[in-house]
């Protein structure tokens, strides 16, 4: 039996093309259809670059980047450098293959790795956990990585569990698909923020989950 990274990873190792038409501005009308259909989705990213401000400059790690939207987003805003980490091979092939076209590569660090055991160098601004705690088991050893790295900011979104919403996705990600789906409540993700040592914290309640905003400096 397969373990439940290996069939998230499998996963997105099948999807990069369907995964990035959800957030491609180049394809007009399915942009329009996902901004209609998706309204989560894009208030996260909305919030994402409010809560991020100004990133001239700025140094980025965008954690299970997926197909690099948001990283060359934040290169296209100006930062400095931009470094994103999946564990999907095919997704991070995408990921170069999008920045180059969009003219950001010098700016932009693809790695395929665990995140959790890589090792980084150097400082990070901002990270960016954007989707990922939808496919972690265990989060709170990504939560002490984070805080090891001492951002300024630390973007993240989590699913929360409502019944209907939750079901259609049981259903889609883990029956269909055979992609484990987690969920959080505020009483957990404080808890996961306090252990960290993330002193000040802020979680944004939505429809479907949480939009938390932190600092570890």
């Amino acid at each position: 039996m397969k373990s439940q990274p290996n069939l998230a990873k499998q996963y997105f190792n099948k999807v990069p093309r369907q995964w990035d038409s959800l957030y491609s501005h180049e394809n007009f009308i399915k942009y329009a259809i996902n901004k209609l259909l998706r309204k989560g989705l894009f208030n996260r990213y909305r919030l994402t670059f409010e809560h991020c401000g100004n990133l001239a400059g700025a140094c980025v790690l965008d954690i299970g980047c997926g197909t690099g939207r948001y990283s060359i987003e934040c290169a296209k805003r100006g930062a400095g450098k931009v470094v994103g980490i999946d564990f999907a091979p095919f997704m991070i092939e995408f990921c170069r293959n999008i920045a180059q076209q969009m003219d950001v590569a010098e700016k932009c660090e693809f790695i395929c790795d665990n995140f959790v055991t890589h090792k980084f160098d150097g400082h990070f601004d901002v990270v960016l956990a954007l989707g990922l705690f939808d496919y972690i088991k265990d989060p709170e050893p990504v939560f002490e990585k984070i805080a090891q790295l001492k951002p300024c900011k630390f973007i993240a979104s989590f699913p929360g569990y409502t019944p209907i919403w939750s079901l259609q996705r049981k259903i889609r990600y883990e029956w269909i698909k055979k992609c484990p789906i987690y969920y959080y409540t505020q009483e957990q993700l404080e808890r996961f923020y306090r252990n960290a040592s993330f002193s000040r914290f802020e979680l944004l309640k939505g429809k479907r989950g949480f939009f938390g905003v932190a600092d570890a400096t």
